[in-house]
């Protein structure tokens, strides 16, 4: 009778941890393809709008007198949001994405989030030592860089300028609440100012995302919510240091 309950037992285990692992590897997957798919479908998009919008016969003269007033960089400091250009080809749209991700934002702060969460030993299932810290950073760091990838995507397909403008004039108080609503409204080129939907869906979809690694008593809904919104709160914060450091915007461009 032992020898067949310890068969058994090593058939469930081996049934729940091929099960386990199903689970995870489809996660993972998903949150690749979700990647690839935002930057692949702005890509048609913006090529099927450019090839419909192209002039038959292009004027030299026409094209001498109204120069493009926007060339972009990651943070264009000149201006304020009312004056700038918030037009972008798909081209422009690369380059600030590449430099959004590719600073030392991207490197530091992962790296003291990480710090003060192996302080803290959030979440515990990611362990102490060196391993621990590893998985914290791995962890922050995969999750801004998902969130920035899909914020690209849906910026591109619903015509947002991803980027902060400070407002340099003003009270502080004016420059707070401008800080404060560029978290939550994007411009557009025409003019408009709408919901920074592509903000919301990178913040949060990276947060559910992450779910494929955490550990499994943090990586439900409720958590990935959690984690979504202490996301939106510290992009206030480092609005806050593009409007008030003007340094930062330098150091680390959105």
């Amino acid at each position: 009778m032992q020898g067949r309950e310890f068969k058994e037992k090593i058939v469930e285990t081996s049934r729940l941890l091929n099960s386990y692992l199903v689970h995870r590897t489809s996660l993972i997957l998903s949150a690749v393809v979700l990647c690839l798919l935002c930057l692949v479908v702005p890509a048609f998009v913006q090529g099927q709008e450019s090839a419909a919008s192209l002039p038959s016969a292009p004027s030299p003269k026409a094209s001498a007198e109204t120069p493009r007033p926007n060339v972009p960089s990651a943070t264009t400091p000149a201006g304020t949001p009312r004056t700038v250009d918030h037009s972008l080809t798909f081209g422009e749209r690369v380059h600030v994405y590449r430099h959004s991700v590719f600073n030392p934002e991207t490197i530091l702060g992962p790296a003291i989030a990480s710090g003060i969460n192996q302080w803290r030993n959030q979440p515990p299932g990611f362990g102490q030592g060196a391993e621990g810290y590893g998985d914290r950073i791995g962890s922050a760091f995969g999750r801004t860089v998902i969130s920035k990838t899909i914020t690209f995507g849906f910026a591109a397909i619903d015509g947002e300028d991803p980027r902060y403008f400070p407002l340099k004039n003003g009270s502080g108080w004016a420059r707070t609440r401008h800080a404060f609503v560029s978290a939550f409204v994007s411009s557009t080129a025409s003019g408009r100012r709408i919901p920074a939907f592509s903000h919301f869906a990178g913040t949060y979809s990276a947060a559910f995302i992450s779910n494929a690694w955490y550990p499994d008593n943090q990586a439900n809904a409720a958590f990935a919510a959690r984690r979504g919104s202490i996301s939106m709160g510290v992009s206030i914060g480092l609005n806050l240091l593009r409007e008030f450091v003007p340094h930062f915007n330098s150091v680390a461009p959105r």
